[in-house]
């Protein structure tokens, strides 16, 4: 619609000053990436997911993550903190799927921060877990829907697809994880993922305790 529109008026003038042309070319970008997360989001959801398990750096991934959507991130005017506690243990994921989980959470906080506001990534160990909170001082999720966010096609957005938080619960439980939401209108929103540590380094912490 946004892009009929745009023809449309662009069609009836024979001279465009250059920041209308800014302008429109603004429009047609974020109504194409709109449009490809959409489709992200839908193939995601209708393919099996073949999950590659490899051990990683959870806090490496963070790291490139933030610094891809850097862009993004600086247009809406949203401040990062990264609360990385370090010499976390490795944890078995497969990279891809991760990042696009984190990836919907980080762009359902920037669209929830229509003002702009403060987006901070935590990790730390928590008993046999790796424990990763995506948090956000946006508007929050009212109480009357906590309990149908994950569900297939439910949205708030008007040009939402309805699946960006389906596939995070769907991505975080192939991992063997758990995933929970704390949130307060007008406060902000916090996401929490656990992800089990694997045996062999649960191993070589124990050891490490009993050598000390």
């Amino acid at each position: 619609i946004h892009l009929q529109l745009t023809q449309k008026e662009m069609s009836g003038k024979s001279s465009i000053k250059p920041e209308a042309v800014s302008h429109y070319l603004e429009v047609i970008n974020e109504e194409v990436d709109r449009l490809n997360r959409i489709v992200v989001d839908f193939l995601f959801a209708v393919r099996p997911m073949n999950i590659q398990l490899e051990e990683r750096d959870i806090n490496r991934i963070i790291r490139d993550l933030i610094d891809f959507l850097k862009f993004e991130l600086e247009k809406g005017k949203v401040n990062v903190e990264l609360r990385l506690t370090e010499n976390l243990p490795r944890i078995m994921i497969d990279e891809k799927y991760i990042k696009q989980a984190f990836l919907n959470l980080i762009q359902n906080s920037v669209s929830a921060m229509t003002e702009g506001g403060t987006l901070i990534m935590e990790t730390f160990r928590k008993g046999p877990d790796v424990i990763v909170n995506i948090t956000d001082t946006g508007k929050g999720i009212p109480e009357g829907i906590m309990d149908k966010i994950f569900e297939p096609y439910f949205t708030t957005k008007e040009f939402g697809s309805g699946l960006g938080l389906t596939l995070v619960y769907k991505i975080v439980k192939e991992h063997m994880g758990e995933v929970q939401v704390h949130s307060r209108e007008g406060k902000g929103t916090t996401f929490s993922l656990s992800f089990p540590v694997p045996q062999k380094e649960k191993r070589m912490l124990r050891d490490a305790r009993e050598d000390g």
